[in-house]
């Protein structure tokens, strides 16, 4: 399935405080990223792809236009997940991920906006975030090339494939290869020299 980059512009992050912000044991757990699509109608998000920098879980919402006479809703579409197995180790913290639709809670049609929810509860990074954020949804469909195995299978266990696509036609050389010929049979040989 062929994917399309979706123009969006990613919001500055939002600090959630835990703790006493008035001493320099407060600091922020929680980032929030939201991420808008202005110049795209709603459409089907397909795959999420980011840079992790440090962030230990991530939670994703979603607004949905649901119709013309009711107000886009929110809705958690990925819930808590993890991106590094041990918040307090470094594994995973620098990590490329990419999400898709598959993975998520909900329904992924009719996206108009992101809100990214980041947290990290180790005291140990003094900043954690997402880089690299990109958004793809669904391209032109695919030609819809295939490969169908012949219904007359050789005994010797050699097998013929023909390109099957319902608006193109290949040439036969393509379509009906020549087989190939039969392996070498492999030496015996004994596993204790002697």
């Amino acid at each position: 399935m062929s994917r399309v980059s979706v123009p969006c512009h990613v919001k500055g992050t939002v600090a959630l405080q835990v703790g006493d912000v008035r001493t320099s044991q407060g600091r922020p757990g929680v980032l929030v990223i939201d991420v808008t699509f202005p110049s795209v109608a709603p459409f089907e998000l397909q795959e999420i792809m980011f840079k992790n920098y440090y962030t230990a879980f991530l939670t994703i919402r979603v607004r949905q236009h649901t119709s013309t006479h009711t107000p886009a809703k929110w809705v958690t579409c990925l819930r808590d997940y993890c991106l590094m197995p041990d918040p307090h180790s470094e594994e995973g913290a620098q990590e490329y991920v990419s999400l898709f639709k598959h993975q998520m809670l909900c329904d992924m049609g009719k996206v108009l906006e992101l809100r990214l929810i980041l947290r990290q509860p180790s005291p140990l990074w003094l900043s954690f975030t997402v880089e690299e954020l990109q958004i793809y949804q669904q391209g032109p469909k695919d030609l819809g090339i295939w490969l169908q195995v012949s219904p007359t299978l050789p005994a010797s266990g050699q097998y013929a494939f023909a390109l099957q696509s319902p608006s193109m036609t290949f040439p036969k050389w393509l379509s009906h290869p020549v087989p190939c010929e039969q392996p070498a049979p492999l030496l015996e040989v004994s596993p204790h020299p002697g």
